[in-house]
């Protein structure tokens, strides 16, 4: 499945993005990600072919957000997503899962362009 995480696009100069995050910055919202995303970004700065460049760049992009961590109620709020989904035979990966749950538990609003978080009723989303 195609990733479309607005921190990539952001961090490629997508206009689009650059665009969201500024209007979200107007508004007063505080960008956020979850420590899932935290380890997607690092792990592709890592295999990338400017690693060491990438990684620094990530990171110091990272220090500037609110990372939202994995606790054992969005743990548990997984676990219900994953029945869901498995019940309902639209299975996403359980990175994505794990991701709604951070989302839901904090009360956030996914910003996204993955159509497959839809499948997910228990989360706000908005696409950019």
């Amino acid at each position: 499945m195609p990733r479309h995480h607005i921190i990539v696009a952001l961090l490629r100069g997508d206009n689009k993005a650059v665009e969201t995050i500024e209007e979200l910055q107007r508004t007063g919202e505080q960008l956020k990600t979850t420590m899932i995303t935290a380890y997607e970004l690092l792990k592709g700065a890592a295999i990338s072919s400017k690693a060491a460049e990438n990684i620094k760049t990530v990171k110091e992009l990272l220090h500037n957000v609110t990372i939202l961590g994995l606790d054992i109620d969005a743990c548990e709020k997984a676990g219900l997503i994953y029945s869901d989904l498995r019940r309902s035979g639209k299975m996403i990966s359980e990175f994505d899962i794990l991701i709604a749950a951070i989302v839901q538990h904090n009360r956030e609003t996914l910003i996204t362009r993955d159509k497959h978080f839809q499948e997910i009723t228990a989360i706000n989303i908005r696409q950019w």
